[in-house]
């Protein structure tokens, strides 16, 4: 019995084995480099366009090459600045202190090209937002922040920015600038987080106070020694503004320190009493107790820096002295001027 040959493959006359290698080769060549080239082309086109109606605020600069990808405005809202981590009190999960103001609320999520590290884009923002002699009033990365399901979904509203916690950077700052040729100030808060699938969204919330109560803050601000040295004298009162605690009453944020000692040294025969004051859901003798050890913490900080202790007093007056300026006021270090 005569079996039958396999039938090969038909193959033109005119290809030799060769040319055959040499078309299977161009093909690989297509692959490798014109489909990844393509993928690039349309990861650069879904970056390309801001949402509609998007703009960057102010004079504040984006990242290079960041695309709007969701923009908001909300005048005269109400609006509660975070000052601290997320914490889980009384079943449910909050800052662990905040601040409220009413103003005009301008909110901008940027996504970033790939390329970069979460470091360095937080670091780009967060240059601009302290130029120019800003405060910083807190900042935290990774798990320090607490729960990025809570920063994404209760403080920002925006569920993109749900990412692993040890991917997250926040920032909130006093905020100076220009907006339609005017100027504007109030409060920004920054928080840059790079999501499970890797892409990284930086959001920034500007918070525009009415004019008469920007006017105050402005007025209020010490970003210098001299500023500082020449309020103390003349109210004999000052709030320090970049410095902050966590919820075990540890200083956290100890930017503020640098501008006490210069003070203290400007004017070696300055005496002050350290005041701290604190809101919270507690018993007085426990908030005034806490306040205090606060007081004494930034007393220690002074000093290891170099500054006599006899000339500083610590003390805490808990909630006993709501309202201050500038603020916020309800967690807050007081330099009194000592008779």
């Amino acid at each position: 019995m005569l079996r039958q040959k396999a039938a090969r493959p038909w193959v033109s006359p005119m290809l030799s084995t060769g040319r055959i290698k040499m078309i299977d080769c161009s093909f690989r060549w297509l692959a490798l480099t014109l489909i990844p080239a393509l993928a690039l082309t349309l990861a650069s086109t879904r970056l390309a366009a801001d949402v509609a109606g998007a703009s960057d605020y102010a004079s504040f600069q984006r990242f290079p090459g960041a695309t709007i990808v969701d923009y908001r405005q909300e005048p005269s809202t109400v609006y509660n600045l975070p000052l601290g981590r997320m914490q889980r009190a009384a079943g449910t999960v909050a800052p662990s202190r905040a601040e409220r103001f009413q103003g005009h609320l301008r909110r901008i999520t940027y996504e970033i090209p790939e390329g970069f590290s979460a470091t360095e884009v937080f670091g780009f923002y967060r240059e601009q937002l302290l130029s120019q002699g800003q405060q910083a009033l807190f900042s935290c990365q990774g798990r320090g922040c607490g729960s990025s399901n809570f920063w994404a979904n209760d403080v920002f509203n925006n569920r993109i920015l749900y990412g692993p916690e040890a991917n997250q950077y926040y920032l909130a700052s006093t905020y100076q600038g220009v907006s339609d040729e005017a100027p504007v100030a109030g409060y920004a808060a920054l928080y840059v987080v790079t999501r499970a699938n890797r892409r990284m969204y930086a959001h920034i919330d500007f918070l525009e106070l009415p004019v008469q109560l920007a006017a105050e803050q402005r007025d209020g601000l010490n970003t210098t020694p001299q500023a500082l040295e020449q309020r103390l004298m003349r109210e004999r009162n000052v709030v320090i503004t970049g410095l902050g605690f966590d919820e075990n009453d540890a200083l956290v944020n100890d930017d503020g320190i640098a501008l006490i000692v210069d003070v203290m040294r400007r004017n070696t025969l300055l005496e002050v009493y350290v005041v701290g004051h604190l809101q919270d859901n507690a018993p007085l003798t426990e908030l005034q107790a806490r306040s205090a050890q606060r007081a004494r913490e930034v007393i220690e900080r002074v000093v290891a820096a170099g500054i006599d202790a006899d000339r500083m007093q610590a003390h805490g007056l808990g909630p006993l002295a709501p309202t201050c300026r500038p603020g916020p006021c309800s967690q807050r270090i007081e330099l009194v001027l000592q008779p």
